[in-house]
Order: C-alpha cells, then structure tokens, then sequence
C-alpha cells in the first residue's frame, strides 16, 4: 500500500520536438476558439479539467470548447473554463457534418485513434495531434511524445507547455458546485454523517471482490459510519451485494453525473476502485481510497487531493487490464486484503480529522 503521493511542478523534458504547433498559443489571437477532442472515458474527461484550468488562467480570452460522447457531457457542466461542451452525434456521418460547420483556430486531439482523428479534421481549421497517435501525418502539427512515469494530467500539461503555456504551478481538477444536486442530496440523504462506496468497475482486472467491500461496510457500521452505495446503469445488482448484510447502507442508483459529484462532495469519505468516479471525487475534493489492480497508479492515481491507493507490488504491473496475462485471475486486484483496506479508511479519516459518527438509521435502497 502506498500513502499520499506527491506531485511535483516541475517540468519535464520532452524526449524530442517539432516545429508546427511549437509556441502555439503564443502565436493565437487573444480570443482564439480552440477545440479539444475527448472521447470514450469519464475519468480522461474529469482529468482534462485541470490542464484547461491552467490554459484559461495563462490566456483567459481564449474561447475553448470539447468534444465528448454524450455520457460525458456532464463532466464538464457548469465549468467556467469552457464556452461550449460538445456532444457526438448518434452516428459518425452526423458528428462530422456538425464539425464540418464549426471553425477554430486551433483543434487539439486528445484522444489517439482513428475517429477522433476523423472529427479533427472534418472541424474547420489547423489540427494537432500526439506523434504516438494513429496516421499523425494527416494532423497539421504533431504534439512531441514525453517521458514515462507522469501522471495523465502531467502528461497533458507537459504537452500543452510544449504549445505555449507556461503553468508554473499544477492545478487540482474542477467540478462546480451544483445546487440543485446539492439540494436533492440534503434531502434524500439528510444530515448523518456518511461514507460513499462505490464497487464496480467495468474490467474485471480492477474489480475488488465485492463480499470484501461488504466486510469493509461492515467495519464502518460497527464504528458508527452510514453509508452510501452508488452504482452506474447495470450495476444494481453490484451495489446490492456490496452492502448485503450491511445494517446502515443507502443504495443510489441511476444518478446524474452532477448529482453523483454532490452525493460524493457532501461525504466524509470515498472509497471505490481505479474508475471515473474515483477522479470524481478528486474534482469535488472528498477523500479517496483507492483499491488498485491492473493499471499504473503512477499515471492515475486520484489527482491532488487526500488520498491512499492500496495496491501490492506485481512484475506485470501495469498492464492493459483486458484480462490477465500471467494467471487465469486478475492476482493483482485479488492480493488486496480486506485489513489493508480498512487500515487505509482509519489512516485517511484521522488525517482529514473526521470523527466517528453516533450509530442510528436502517438500511434503505433508493433508485
């Protein structure tokens, strides 16, 4: 297990450079209209917020838009660094005729592969994109490669600084506050002190077992803490057997992203394993514990605020996390205890100075 990791502002050299898109927002107009292409995952969308909070700080004129699938549209909502969020179309052949129709100065492609490619181009004006991408000679610039060992919005930023910006200093993510979210939570939730977990994740090589998630609830419980399961379309079933025998469990499903961000905001304490509401709650700056498997927790770990990532050390990690390639089971997600866990809850809430609640209520299930 890994305690809070640190980040550091320094910048990092880029292993080689270009010459198109060099200084690029040095070279835009003030109020330049920029695109940025984000497809397919919650968690890249949320770690995008704080490379377009340093750009807009750096040039607060600059006009920036995304573009998203329509899931992760509400990522971004209400975020003050954003003139527009936009959403793809149900089929590729509407998604670029709406592109076709758009221009900006410049059009940034986060996302590597073949389709986000395509709806680079079709959007009127210069594209860039990395030089790891797919077909990068299509782009107008490409964006040189960094080293190894970044977290994701490092990385972003260290290209972005390659483009023009100088972020001296590495902001944390944003989700703004939702008041009308806010106000369903209070009255849904009440005022008892609670503890969100939420256990499911769509690779089985990042699923912690669920009857430990129970075991953990279970120990909250005793020590008085209520808590609140959340679940994403599907994952009912999930979320019942993650509370199963839980006394004082409130199941949430078939949330708003806004209204899941206010859910986790208003918690003492998140805990969940390497998904999108994992940085969710990094953007609203709750507590996280993070119950880590395949992936590199170097590059992904929760984003500047307090956290533990509870991992054990494997040759193979990180991997792809499609399946295992040493062993017919993820071992990496299933060597995580239940104690290393609930030593990570009691480290983190003493460290955030949250007190142990008074034991009251009953279980309840909303949908």
């Amino acid at each position: 297990m890994s305690a809070v990791s640190a980040q550091s502002s320094e910048p990092r050299k880029l292993r080689r450079s270009t010459t198109a898109g060099r200084n690029l927002f040095l070279t835009l107009p003030a109020n330049a209209r920029i695109l940025f292409i984000r497809l397919r995952s919650m968690g890249d969308s949320l770690l995008l917020t704080a490379p377009l909070r340093a750009l807009k700080e750096e040039f607060p004129g600059f006009r920036l838009s995304v573009l998203v699938d329509p899931a992760f549209v509400g990522c971004f909502e209400g975020n003050p660094d954003l003139k527009e969020t936009l959403a793809t179309r149900p089929t590729k052949l509407r998604t670029i005729a709406a592109l076709r129709r758009r221009r900006f100065d410049a059009v940034i492609n986060l996302h590597g592969g073949p389709t986000s490619l395509v709806y680079a181009l079709a959007a009127k004006g210069p594209s860039y994109g990395f030089e790891e991408a797919q077909y990068p000679w299509f782009y107008s610039g490409v964006i040189p490669s960094c080293g190894d060992g970044m977290h994701s919005v490092e990385l972003t930023i260290e290209r972005l600084r390659w483009m023009g910006l100088h972020a001296t200093t590495l902001p944390s993510l944003r989700f703004e506050h939702n008041p009308a979210a806010a106000r369903w939570v209070r009255t849904t939730l009440g005022s008892t002190p609670y503890i969100v977990i939420h256990p499911a994740t769509q690779l089985a090589t990042k699923q912690w077992a669920l009857d430990r998630f129970r075991d953990v609830g279970i120990q909250l419980n005793d020590r008085g803490w209520k808590l609140v399961v959340t679940a994403g379309p599907g994952e009912e079933d999930v979320a019942g057997q993650a509370v199963a025998g839980v006394d004082r469990a409130q199941i949430l499903t078939g949330l708003t992203i806004p209204q899941l961000a206010e859910v986790i905001r208003q918690a003492d304490l998140y805990i969940g394993n390497d998904t999108g509401p994992m940085h969710l709650a990094a953007a609203v700056g709750t507590p996280t514990v993070a119950v880590w498997g395949s992936s590199s927790s170097a590059t992904w770990h929760p984003w500047k605020v307090a956290h533990r990532v509870v991992q054990n050390p494997f040759d193979c990690n990180p991997c792809s996390g499609y399946r295992c390639h040493v062993a017919p089971t993820p071992l990496c997600i299933e060597s995580v205890r239940v104690d290393q866990v609930t030593n990570a809850v009691w480290s983190l809430l003493e460290e955030c100075g949250k007190r142990t609640p008074v034991a009251t209520g009953s279980r309840d299930h909303i949908v």
